[in-house]
């Protein structure tokens, strides 16, 4: 069971009062498109009509990006980007809803995201960059590469991977549709700051990172739906920041609660179920 809103279609812009030039913020997400993807096939795995296959892409600057393309060959439906939480290559926790996703008739790509330890500037930067590079350049190999339908593509991401969906709502104009799921505003600088030393706090990491709140990006306005998803009995994202980054956003927008935790809410049947009816409406 679910706590629900319907979907708000004001179009009034979200309720976040900016206190930072997020068009500035948005300019470091450019990519060159024209940079061939140069996509690498590794291991393939066939099971009933589905497959899926471990790639690399070129992220436009040489990068290689690392991802899993799970689809039914021939079909050409919509396209997902699906995007796990955490610092560290998450892909496998999403597999089953992938597959699941293919066996509707979507074209999922699982891509893998990395997160340096708080503190750096210039690290955290190159990885955020690096990593919607990713995101945007995986967009590119669900149209072109494995022939997706480019007026239907979606994206689902889960706690670190919904910032990562709040900053595509903003400077993704292909994305009809986003699934944040556990994430929050004011949550970025929060666990930042519980990652620090004593002295790395009074420095100016913490207000740099801040212009990278999903609350700047989710409170553009654009074409894109936005759902969210949260856990009642989520202790890493509190409700009250997940419903402040819902409330930052501009509409459409839909509010979905379920009672469990911050892990479950990326499994939880009835949000798989939730997620599943929304892409399925793009």
């Amino acid at each position: 069971m679910s706590t629900s809103e319907r979907w708000s279609d004001s179009s009034e812009p979200g309720l976040f009062a900016g206190d930072v030039d997020v068009r500035e913020t948005m300019r470091l997400f450019d990519y060159d498109a024209d940079v061939p993807l140069d996509v690498q096939v590794g291991s393939t795995t066939q099971a009933d009509d589905l497959s899926a296959v471990d790639i690399s892409y070129d992220d436009s600057t040489g990068r290689r990006a690392v991802a899993s393309l799970v689809s039914r060959p021939g079909v050409r439906g919509p396209g997902i980007v699906i995007s796990h939480g955490g610092s560290a290559d998450g892909r496998h926790y999403f597999v089953p809803e992938a597959i699941a996703l293919a066996e509707l008739g979507f074209t999922v790509l699982l891509t893998a995201s990395f997160f340096p330890r708080h503190g750096d500037i210039t690290a955290s930067t190159d990885a955020t960059r690096a990593n919607i590079r990713t995101q945007r350049r995986g967009l590119d190999v669900l149209v072109e590469w494995a022939g997706a339908d480019p007026a239907r593509l979606g994206f689902f991401g889960h706690s670190s991977g919904a910032f990562q969906g709040a900053w595509l709502s903003a400077v993704e104009p292909r994305l009809t549709g986003l699934v944040l799921v556990s994430g929050g505003a004011g949550t970025l600088v929060r666990v930042a700051e519980s990652d620090l030393t004593e002295s790395e706090k009074t420095g100016p990491y913490l207000t740099y990172l801040h212009r990278f709140d999903p609350a700047h990006f989710v409170a553009v306005a654009g074409r894109r739906r936005l759902l969210f998803q949260h856990g009642s009995k989520d202790p890493v994202i509190p409700r009250a920041e997940a419903r402040r980054l819902y409330e930052a956003a501009a509409p459409p927008r839909r509010w979905l609660e379920y009672p469990c935790d911050h892990g479950m809410t990326a499994v939880h049947p009835q949000a798989r179920r939730d997620r599943a009816e929304f892409f399925s409406s793009l």
